[in-house]
């Protein structure tokens, strides 16, 4: 169960070298067809910080067309993780669990942002039993926690209803959408061994839906998601945990351009989404060991329409193990 103080840098082991404390966030403007993320990565015990702010606007293939992306590393470390000012000029404050406010300031003015976050609901906890059953036959894989499922030490998600205003590149966008953010803590050692997608469907007040999947390579190199992990479905505030899902994807240069989502919900229901890209970018960050892949999604439900964020995470080591090495 999540608590309040789950803002705020959490009790560890002050010998432990990489416990890891993380916030990420995406918004989108989608008349404009753009897709922003913020991130923070904090290791207390080293007394370091490392940040990245990135906007792309369109079709994004390779990491030096992106529009935006401004990633810092070695910062000071905040005292306090639920209310801090970083030297790359982002800033948050947790007013609880479920009000944040983010501000950043671009050290060359090509990018500022102001954003409220409100969430829709109490922050989900996936490895809760009680808040979802896929948690009591988790599958922690012989992976060492302390390296490929590192999100799973300590770890909620939340969706929420973002407004505020961007600015990039001299041009004022103002942002309204329906997306999400997720916090994260435990020991992290930078050496991630697996796959992993997140998608992320937002219908506005109406409906949310959370997704994550394991990932692998089918023979001829296509991307095939394999099985759930976690999920949930959020309507006017109440969330029911997803069960089962089934992904299909178009993938061009390993970015999502289509997918069809079908997932089954723990009361027995049945939701069906339809997506087509209308922004794609490699992630563009500070960790070199991670190769990550996001689209922003136009969604179909029925007769409803919504947008949100369809992402592949790689560990390096990952792909150098599975991909079908054609030619070799």
């Amino acid at each position: 169960m999540i608590v309040e103080s789950d803002t705020e840098f959490h009790p560890r082991d002050p010998n432990d070298r990489i416990w890891t404390e993380t916030t990420y966030v995406a918004f989108h403007v989608p008349e404009a067809n753009l897709l922003g993320t913020i991130y923070v990565l904090a290791r207390p015990n080293a007394g370091v910080a490392m940040s990245s702010v990135v906007v792309a606007r369109g079709m994004r293939r390779r990491q030096y067309e992106i529009d935006f992306c401004d990633p810092q590393i070695h910062l000071p470390c905040p005292a306090s993780y639920s209310k801090f000012d970083l030297e790359n000029g982002l800033s948050l404050e947790a007013r609880s669990l479920t009000d944040w406010h983010f501000q950043y300031e671009h050290k060359l003015g090509n990018c500022s942002l102001d954003l409220e976050l409100k969430a829709l609901h109490h922050p989900f906890d996936p490895s809760d039993p009680d808040q979802t059953p896929l948690a009591k036959k988790a599958d922690k894989g012989k992976l060492d926690p302390r390296v490929g499922d590192a999100w799973s030490n300590g770890h909620f998600d939340i969706k929420a209803h973002i407004t505020g205003e961007l600015t990039l590149n001299g041009k004022r966008y103002a942002v309204d959408c329906f997306d999400g953010m997720d916090r994260s803590w435990g020991p992290r050692n930078e050496t991630p061994d697996r796959a992993t997608s997140y998608i992320s469907v937002n219908m506005g007040e109406d409906l949310g839906m959370w997704l994550t999947m394991l990932l692998k390579f089918g023979e001829d190199g296509e991307v095939i998601y394999d099985r759930i992990l976690s999920g949930f479905i959020v309507e006017h505030g109440r969330i029911t945990p997803v069960v089962d899902a089934r992904v299909e994807a178009t993938t061009v240069e390993m970015l999502a351009t289509g997918d069809h989502i079908v997932v089954t919900d723990a009361n027995g229901r049945t939701l069906e989404f339809f997506g087509t890209a209308i922004c794609t970018r490699p992630l563009g960050s500070f960790n070199p060991s991670i190769a990550a892949f996001i689209s922003l999604m136009r969604y179909h439900w029925g007769d409803k329409v919504g947008y949100g964020g369809h992402g592949k995470l790689y560990g390096l080591s990952y792909l150098a193990k599975n991909l079908p090495h054609r030619g070799i």
